[in-house]
């Protein structure tokens, strides 16, 4: 569950009225931080000055990790901050992961990029920093206006669509080469399948699941 959620602005009620929405609270029910002094935007292309600001909500309970989560928002404020972007953040840890999601004012086209590669390069950036940081292996899945969530989603009922032809056929299906994270969310979304499922073929970034009727010569095949 989101603990506090961060919110830029022109002025800190502009950035107040963005947290509020996010967090579905009254101005009285929240503590309010101002992060940081105003940024300018990069080479003055994004314009402008703004304030950081963080909102939790009084009743909050602190998840474990907080830390970490504050080491999270300095990183990625730093970031967007120099880049001039506006933009809320919100922060949930899962068993697997510590997952972030920004909604930008107008941008999230720009920050996820082509077929997500400015996201991932944004993501890669986060973790490598927060592990310099810390000294702490991190695991930290970065999204943009659910971007990432949408195509997880959508990955999952493919894979759930596909198992149940495999099941009817009893013929393989083959996935294009895929992330590591999405090859997990394949295997985990057939796990539950009786008479079929899932292994990894290939090599390097050409890594792909393959989705196979079960039978006692697919057993011992690698996932990931």
């Amino acid at each position: 569950m989101a603990y506090s959620v961060e919110a830029t602005g022109k002025t800190i009620d502009q950035a107040l009225e963005k947290a509020l929405k996010d967090l579905g609270a009254r101005k009285d029910e929240v503590d309010i931080e101002v992060l940081a002094e105003t940024h300018s935007g990069l080479l003055g292309i994004f314009g402008g000055k703004m304030v950081r600001i963080r909102v939790t909500p009084k009743n909050a309970k602190a998840f474990s990790g907080a830390e970490g989560a504050d080491v999270i928002r300095t990183v990625i404020g730093e970031l967007l901050g120099f880049m001039g972007v506006e933009y809320t953040l919100t922060i949930e840890e899962s068993d697997d992961t510590t997952f972030v999601n920004i909604n930008s004012s107008g941008l999230d086209g720009l920050l996820i990029g082509r077929g997500g590669e400015t996201l991932a390069s944004i993501q890669h950036v986060v973790n490598r920093i927060f592990t310099k940081r810390t000294g702490r292996h991190s695991k930290i899945t970065v999204d943009v206006g659910g971007y990432v969530r949408r195509k997880h989603r959508l990955l999952v009922e493919k894979a759930q669509k596909l198992a149940e032809r495999v099941s009817k056929t009893q013929k393989e299906y083959d996935f294009e080469p895929l992330k590591a994270s999405e090859r997990r969310i394949i295997h985990l979304a057939v796990a539950d399948f009786d008479d079929v499922t899932t292994y990894t073929i290939g090599d390097g970034l050409l890594r792909k699941v393959v989705i196979s009727p079960k039978t006692s010569a697919t057993d011992d095949r690698p996932q990931d």
